[in-house]
């Protein structure tokens, strides 16, 4: 399965009617495939210069205009789902996962994508040209963001779908806290421990995480 179908999958299994994606970038990526009653959009169109979304804004502004009453939706409204697929750098991911939960319905869920790195070299930082021009894979440091909530947030239940390069899935609820003994964020480390720090399943064992609270 593809970011997508796990996506409809969700949506269809909960009967979720509000999506919101963050980072759509090419709406034939991801966007356009999402069977949803109600879908928004959140991009800067910094790599699509017709930027076809409701709301062209980073993900910071649109969540600060959002707060501040400045959208064409109240500050309090709800999703049932937000894809995250923004800028895959730890320190951004992990904000836009805290400013998403604000966000989500009860029993919403958030969504990212490539938090399951296959090799060291598709985590690092690149340079920005290397990044846009480079033909290459690129998860970022998304990975990073799973493991501190998983190791800090016992409030959360998150899990990571072995599929697309890692689908992180959130919601609110309740986990077992892992060790938090990677301080400094060493893929090496991360390595030896991939399974626990991202709560890896497969696809057959998605049913049993949604239904359980």
């Amino acid at each position: 399965m593809w970011r997508a179908e796990i996506i409809n999958y969700i949506i269809q299994k909960q009967n979720f009617t509000k999506y919101l994606e963050i980072g759509v970038r090419w709406p034939n990526d991801c966007f356009n495939h999402i069977n949803c009653l109600n879908k928004d959009g959140v991009d800067p169109g910094y790599e699509n210069s017709s930027n076809p979304v409701k709301y062209p804004y980073t993900s910071d502004d649109f969540f600060s205009r959002l707060e501040n009453n400045l959208l064409d939706i109240s500050p309090d409204y709800k999703w049932d789902l937000i894809f995250i697929d923004g800028l895959h750098l730890s320190y951004q991911v992990e904000k836009d996962i805290l400013n998403s939960l604000n966000h989500i319905s009860d029993k919403g869920i958030v969504v990212l994508h490539d938090c399951d790195p296959f090799f060291a070299e598709d985590n690092y930082t690149r340079l920005i040209e290397d990044y846009w021009g480079g033909n290459h894979a690129w998860n970022g440091t998304t990975w990073k963001a799973i493991y501190k909530l998983k190791a800090t947030r016992s409030d959360l239940n998150i899990c990571t779908v072995s599929a697309d390069e890692g689908i992180g899935l959130i919601k609110k609820g309740k986990q077992n806290l892992i060790p938090f003994d990677n301080p400094y964020f060493e893929y090496r480390v991360f390595q030896k421990n991939r399974i626990r720090d991202l709560n890896l399943i497969n696809e057959s064992q998605l049913d049993s995480w949604l239904s359980n609270e």
